[in-house]
């Protein structure tokens, strides 16, 4: 392993560990985020949540969850409640999304909503992960402005109500709100593409004067720091993010962020047409205007995001058990209504996984729900390595993911041989000089200043740049960590099964592959050891960089380490292939080539 190919690695540890740092290496601390209570008027019928605490008294008691309505969707099933109008449960019904026989199990308790032991769906098997209240319901409308005091003037007098289950046929579930104000409809229905709900919600002035109503409908998420802490070298597949989307723009938020810890807390973005999410790297609920599709005419609504510390009386928000409640709505502008007369808003609101062909088409395709996947800095690269992986595996290995990656990998060293050509010209031009420079660093051993200007002046003469080959490898890289980004957040992969990998989104469970790849990185340095090092730094070289990657690789995505593994056997042929063309003038041994090694 000669040089070029040091740097490669160690730039990619740096990145990693950079990456890592960024992510895990500032906690909030003590640092309390101090979001305003929320404070709600309720109906006179409508009973309290465990939440609703008040000073000096108990927490109310579990309320009834209300008329209980399903929906057999396309790729999922729904369960909604009377209670909010809003989603209790959604889960995938694609095997590879289910993890286990039983779905629909809950298997994690937290203490801290309310004081009350609180079920929470697992991360690894639901959509939706909040806790099943009220007010964390996912498409839960509200239709006063947040926080306000009641007035003569609002078409709605109540924030949280009781609704009526008026119809359901397992695709459609109908609720509705009357009282001497006003009628509310809300429709949520299963869309025909996958992971879609249509929402339609129609309020009527049934009174004898205008009224004033502002209308906002959310979706909402919560993770545990244990959740969204990531390990050496890997960020959690589960952090989550907030974000907007309008026209060209995407703002994207994560947690920690300073614009929510300080008022208003909320970020907000005017005039939305496309979407207002929340995301993970293999999953998304994001809500779209529907009003505002191609055709349509209605009002562009804020996007308003949240990220908000959620923790129990003895904790502090940076323990493990504490999380925050990530919250993503829609609301539109105030609007008065004359006696008699009606509104509708639409929407769809997407939740399940970021499969690439099924975002382009999400919401009809206008509200481009395929900017859900983040993909880094390299995107625009790494956006073509996704098409192409994807074109591989339906048509050259005809299913198979695991395959695809290795195939992907052949074609990009052989694209990019060009520029390893450049580097292994380098590389041999330096093994010519090799006599004269040893004959250098025997005569002038102890002045360093001198050596270094004997050196340049044998470059100079022979016409060697040192450098010649670090520059095609500083080319290759945005390519390299494109693949990286590519490969770490692909759900494609998720739960996918190659070889003895149970799982290519997760790391290797039996911990084969970590050490398969160390020991080959181990070969690499055996079999072409490092020029220009005394015998202790090349020994250090020879163990401690496979050290390094052997325990990074315990805890990176197995499509990862096939793709790291594939290129390290393509590095091992190449540098057997170019000692056998070239070798090193006389000596027995071998001699490194620049770019051999893997990235």
């Amino acid at each position: 392993m000669d040089g070029n190919t040091v740097l490669r690695w160690s730039v990619i540890a740096v990145l990693m560990l950079g990456m890592y740092w960024l992510i895990n290496g500032h906690k909030s601390g003590d640092e309390v985020q101090d979001v305003p209570q929320e404070r709600y008027v309720d109906a006179p019928n409508f009973a309290p949540d465990v939440l609703d605490v008040e000073p000096g008294k108990p927490a109310p008691l579990p309320p009834p969850p209300g008329a209980l309505c399903a929906i057999q969707g396309n790729r999922y099933d729904a369960e909604l409640s009377s209670r909010g109008a809003g989603i209790r449960h959604l889960y995938l019904t694609d095997p590879r999304y289910t993890l286990r026989d039983e779905p629909n199990l809950v298997d994690r308790i937290r203490v801290g909503f309310g004081g009350q032991p609180t079920p929470v769906p697992d991360p690894e098997r639901a959509v939706l992960t909040t806790p099943d209240h009220e007010r964390w319901r996912n498409l839960r409308t509200l239709f006063r402005t947040a926080g306000s005091a009641p007035s003569p003037d609002d078409q709605v007098q109540y924030d949280r109500f009781d609704w009526s289950l008026d119809e359901h046929d397992g695709k459609t579930c109908k609720f509705s709100y009357q009282d001497d104000r006003v009628r509310i409809v809300k429709t949520i229905a299963a869309g025909e593409r996958p992971f879609e709900l249509n929402v339609d919600t129609t309020l009527t002035n049934l009174a004898s004067a205008p009224k004033t109503h502002s209308t906002s409908l959310e979706v909402f998420a919560y993770r545990t720091n244990a959740d969204v802490k990531g390990k050496l070298g890997r960020v959690s597949p589960f952090q989550t993010g907030v974000e907007c989307a309008r026209g060209d723009e995407v703002q994207r938020k994560s947690k920690g962020d300073k614009v929510f810890r300080s008022p208003p807390f909320w970020l907000e973005e005017p005039l939305v047409d496309r979407y207002a999410a929340i995301a993970n790297y293999y999953f998304a609920q994001a809500l779209v205007p529907l009003d505002l599709a191609p055709g349509e005419a209605g009002a562009k609504p804020v996007c308003g995001v949240l990220i908000e510390q959620w923790y129990g009386a003895n904790e502090k928000p940076d323990d493990d058990g504490a999380g925050d409640i990530y919250h993503a709505k829609l609301e539109y502008p105030k609007r008065t209504l004359q006696p008699s007369e009606s509104v509708t808003y639409r929407q769809i609101a997407f939740f399940g996984p970021k499969e690439r062909n099924v975002l382009a088409d999400a919401a009809g395709g206008h509200a481009h729900l395929q900017d859900l996947i983040n993909l880094g800095t390299f995107s625009i690269i790494a956006k073509y390595l996704v098409m192409l992986i994807s074109w591989i595996h339906a048509h050259v290995t005809f299913g198979n993911w695991g395959l695809a990656i290795i195939v992907l990998t052949i074609g990009l060293r052989l694209a990019l041989f060009p520029l390893t050509w450049k580097q292994i010209q380098s590389t041999i031009q330096m093994r010519r000089l090799k006599p004269e420079i040893d004959v250098l660093n025997a005569k002038f051993k102890d002045d360093a200043q001198a050596k270094n200007l004997a050196m340049m002046e044998l470059w100079r003469k022979n016409k060697v740049n040192p450098l010649g080959g670090c520059l095609p490898a500083l080319v290759q890289m945005p390519i390299w960590f494109a693949l990286y980004a590519t490969l770490q957040t692909a759900v494609e992969f998720y739960h996918t099964k190659f070889l003895w990998f149970t799982d290519l989104s997760a790391p290797d469970k039996y911990f084969v592959l970590p050490f398969v790849l160390g020991l080959t990185m181990i070969l690499q340095q055996r079999i072409v050891p490092q020029q220009g090092m005394d015998p202790v730094q090349a020994k250090m070289m020879t163990f401690l960089m496979p050290l390094v990657f052997t325990v990074m690789m315990l805890f990176l995505p197995a499509a990862l380490g096939v793709y790291m593994l594939t290129n390290s056997a393509l590095g091992i042929t190449q540098q057997l292939a170019v000692e056998k063309l070239f070798p090193r003038a006389g000596a027995g041994g071998t001699a490194a080539v620049a770019g051999s090694g893997s990235a």
